[in-house]
């Protein structure tokens, strides 16, 4: 099995795939390339070692991101308003935020020293504003951006444990805040051209 399929597999993403590898938790063997290859008995065997949870010992990040997946293979998104304004590109987009925002509100930036927590705030803000700027760009509504943002962050509340909740709709609502500020920008730029377009010329 290759890297990704494994990944696929026990629900962990690549960095956390390659430590097991490292540290002889999971077999692995390299192709004449030098590509990692897995035994799928060896995947298996691990699985059924964790009682068929095989993130149990990784990091709180994919635990989340395990019971993420879960939710939302067991919910219909077609049926979700905000889904129609996203596109194939679009979608591809919103699962690299996603797994960005994820990491963003797992870390323990908001705990310890001031100037760390101050950090960590910012760049929520930045990330928000980054998403809402490239959605308002191709021409997602405010509310569906909204909508969509919202959705995924209930996921996160459902997933994450009860102490990392004030941390995580704390970080949330800068994210939030960021994006509404960009589509505000956004707004105030249009506004600004039809202004100057509509501006009486100078006889000659």
């Amino acid at each position: 099995m290759s890297l990704g399929e494994v990944c696929r597999a026990l629900e962990v993403n690549e960095a956390t795939l390659r430590q097991w590898a490292d540290r002889g938790r999971l077999p692995v063997y390299r192709t004449p390339g030098g590509h990692r290859r897995f035994l799928r008995e060896d995947v298996e065997t691990l699985m059924s070692a964790n009682g068929g949870s095989p993130a149990a010992e990784s990091d709180p990040e994919d635990l989340a991101l395990q019971r993420i997946r879960r939710k939302l293979t067991q919910t219909d998104l077609s049926e979700q308003p905000w889904m129609q304004s996203f596109q194939a590109e679009g979608r591809d987009r919103m699962r690299l935020f996603g797994r960005r925002l994820l990491s963003l509100l797992l870390r323990d930036g908001l705990q310890g020293r001031s100037r760390r927590r101050g950090e960590t705030l910012s760049e929520t803000h930045m990330l928000g504003n980054e998403y809402g700027s490239e959605m308002a760009v191709r021409g997602v509504p405010l509310t569906d951006s909204v909508q969509a943002f919202l959705f995924f962050r209930q996921a996160v509340v459902e997933a994450v444990q009860p102490e990392r909740l004030r941390q995580v709709v704390e970080i949330s609502d800068g994210v939030l805040v960021g994006l509404v500020d960009a589509y505000n920008s956004r707004l105030a730029a249009i506004n600004n051209d039809t202004n100057a377009d509509s501006e009486p010329k100078p006889a000659a």
